[in-house]
């Protein structure tokens, strides 16, 4: 299902604190089964938070594409499915021992988790999302 933001809901998600940012990221990925990353010529971008390196994930393509400019210009914003995501992604990045960065924006990180741990809660809001 695609959806695309106004630049209302743009400026009103964006605005949300870390916490909120989060929730929001969680509740719109279990419904639209897509999590967005930048990616450039070498592959996905990674950043470094709370001293861990990151993915960067966004709930949307509009957000994830206000980040690029500047050292990441050259990146365009890369949709990975739900499926994908929890099939092959979790245990890659496990593997590769690297965090998620949930919704980051502006010079904030956003909350940083474990992937197994994104998994879970995913996993859990699509049952509640299935049994309602």
């Amino acid at each position: 299902m695609e959806y695309t933001l106004t630049a209302d809901e743009i400026k009103k998600v964006t605005q949300l604190d870390a916490e909120q940012r989060y929730e929001y990221f969680i509740n719109a990925v279990a419904d639209l089964e897509k999590i967005w990353i930048l990616t450039d010529d070498e592959g996905f971008v990674l950043v470094t938070a709370e001293d861990e390196r990151c993915i960067p994930v966004w709930p949307h393509a509009e957000i994830a594409q206000l980040w690029i400019e500047g050292d990441w210009a050259n990146c365009q914003a890369q949709a990975v499915d739900i499926s994908t995501w929890l099939d092959k992604w979790t245990a890659g990045l496990e593997g590769d021992e690297l965090s998620v960065a949930i919704f980051p924006h502006a010079d904030e990180p956003g909350i940083v988790v474990p992937p197994s741990e994104l998994q879970e809660t995913l996993l859990e809001v699509m049952q509640e999302d299935n049994s309602h």
